[in-house]
């Protein structure tokens, strides 16, 4: 579907910038000029500002989504994921782990990352893994009931693919 939005949008690179923003947050477009995280309105001048585009772009981007029945379809029902947990980590007495990948397009690193850490008897709270087809860098943030040792990570450096690891401290 990415590939789609960026053939839709590809003459207005502001207009795919829009786009892409509403998808990584998973705000969705009800109809011409009405944006929603789930069900509260999201402000078009908000939305712009956050861009640095003015508040028509916004306008501009959602209208044509919502008159091509595809794009239509797929913004229409988009939904955030939830809470991040990953800047409130700290507080919360959790770790949080960032995996990078050689090939984010291949299977079973995320099993593998989760086996590794379960085979340390530690609790995964969260994990969100961005897709490869909308972040530049994509990643797998794992956050865990408590920090993970260097033992962990020496674990998870070893599996193969993974190109680099990181701890938040």
């Amino acid at each position: 579907m990415w590939r789609r939005i960026v053939d839709h949008f590809r003459d207005s690179p502001s207009r795919l910038a829009v786009a892409q923003a509403l998808v990584q947050h998973g705000f969705k477009v009800d109809g011409p000029g009405d944006v929603r995280c789930g069900k509260i309105r999201i402000p078009l001048k908000s939305i712009g500002d956050a861009l640095g585009f003015d508040r028509r772009t916004v306008r501009a981007t959602s209208e044509d989504i919502h008159s091509n029945p595809e794009l239509k379809s797929f913004f229409s029902a988009l939904l955030p994921a939830g809470p991040s947990l990953e800047k409130v980590a700290r507080v919360l007495g959790y770790g949080v782990v960032t995996i990078f990948v050689e090939s984010p397009e291949n299977p079973g690193i995320l099993s593998e990352v989760t086996q590794k850490i379960a085979g340390y008897g530690i609790p995964i709270r969260q994990i969100i893994a961005e897709d490869v087809a909308i972040y530049e860098q994509p990643c797998l943030k794992v956050i865990t009931q408590e920090p993970l040792s260097g033992r962990v990570i020496e674990t998870l450096t070893s599996i193969k693919g993974v190109s680099r690891v990181i701890i938040d401290k």
